[in-house]
């Protein structure tokens, strides 16, 4: 009989190096498929689930749906189930995910508390999804969080502050209560922070004004109260802030010129007085003033001439006073000015509104101007547009 050739054969230690370390892997990759599979079996059952008919012990847990693997090692490093319309809780199984890097289960409707053994991964880098333990702040190299679109409510832990490396921070869309801790100011490499459409209340935390790196910040549809944060002005990198429909006080400050970056705001739905500051007139890429249903007086700023960039004006359903300013009429990209329902705004429609030749919606209607509809400024609009705005003032 032929013997082996010598240069296929492998020494024994290396023969069994080989195995064990096939064997470790079949372990390990079974614990994955063991989380995943406790997982799948806290969601409750529905005939459209696609886990649940594609989550299967036969299969390959590297072939599942959401699941991508490494090739190098096996095992499980990602695992993106989000916008799924799954409802259930998350297991404490899902810590044994030892090599994840990446969990994206937002937008379903997972409920209950986050299980602390979620923070034992110590890879993990992107966490999306529920309600939020005390060792949150253990997770030192989280870059990104987001609990977006689901149920989960409560407090945030002052624990907060301590995940020095955060940059996005989403908790919108959800049942949260409470104060801001202060302890949030400490996220100074935070970009995005979206704390909309809660239950949160209280004073807006000074400290916000700490994050000098924030694009983006998110307040809306809360129950925040108090003033806008005086810290707030002097944030430089911030593109946009949206505080719409909380009961906010006070007044816009004229610091808003420090905002040198500063796009658009909304403050819609508060209960904010005084008057519009002209130096929002300095900001050199501004482009989305809103901030209808307040109790604002004084007159619409001509210094919004100057803002060339602007598409939307919403200014309606305040006290505003005095004529609508002709430099207005610089805004040719100008999409929609709204100063319908302030009752106080006078005179006649300025001719130089023809030259905004982009805009759709002019809402002027429930305040004393003067003059006729038919003399309107001949302007380029959609003939619905055309028919709905400007028959609701009476010609005087």
């Amino acid at each position: 009989m032929e013997k082996p050739s010598q240069d296929t054969l492998l020494p024994l230690p290396l023969l069994l190096l080989l195995s064990l370390a096939s064997i470790t892997a079949d372990t390990n990759i079974n614990t994955d498929r063991s989380s995943l599979l406790a997982l799948k079996s806290h969601i409750t059952p529905n005939p459209q689930n696609i886990l649940m008919k594609n989550w299967t012990s036969e299969a390959n847990v590297c072939t599942w749906v959401g699941v991508t693997c490494d090739s190098l090692y096996n095992r499980v490093t990602r695992l993106n189930i989000s916008s799924m319309g799954l409802v259930g809780t998350i297991p404490p199984e899902i810590g044994n995910l030892s090599f994840l890097i990446s969990l994206d289960i937002s937008d379903n409707s997972f409920h209950g508390p986050i299980p602390s053994s979620i923070f034992d991964i110590s890879p993990l880098q992107v966490l999306l999804y529920g309600e939020i333990p005390l060792s949150l702040g253990q997770c030192s190299k989280l870059e990104y969080l987001s609990l977006y679109g689901n149920n989960f409510g409560g407090h945030v832990p002052t624990q907060i502050g301590n995940i020095s490396l955060l940059q996005f921070l989403s908790f919108g869309d959800n049942k949260f209560s409470g104060n801001i801790p202060k302890e949030i100011g400490n996220l100074t490499m935070l970009q995005t922070l979206d704390l909309g459409a809660n239950n949160f209340s209280g004073n807006i935390p000074n400290e916000i004004g700490y994050l000098t790196n924030l694009l983006g910040l998110s307040m809306r549809v809360n129950e925040f109260s108090g003033p806008i944060p005086g810290t707030l002005y002097s944030m430089t990198s911030l593109l946009y802030f949206d505080f719409t429909l909380n009961n906010l006080t006070g007044s816009l400050s004229r610091d808003i010129r420090n905002m040198t970056s500063l796009r658009r705001l909304g403050l819609e739905e508060n209960s904010l007085t005084g008057k519009i500051p002209k130096e929002i007139g300095d900001l050199p890429d501004f482009e989305r003033l809103s901030m209808c249903c307040n109790n604002i007086t004084g007159l619409v700023p001509r210094e919004l001439g100057n803002l060339t960039n602007m598409i939307g004006i919403y200014l309606g359903n305040n006290a505003l006073s005095g004529t609508i300013p002709i430099e207005l009429g610089r805004l040719v990209n100008l999409w929609e000015l709204q100063l319908k329902e302030n009752f106080l705004i006078t005179g006649s429609i300025p001719k130089e509104i023809g030259n905004m030749t982009s805009l759709s919606y002019l809402l002027l209607y429930n305040n004393e101007l003067s003059g006729s509809r038919y003399l309107i400024p001949d302007i380029n609009f959609p003939v619905s547009m055309h028919d709905t705005c400007f028959t609701a003032y009476t010609d005087n």
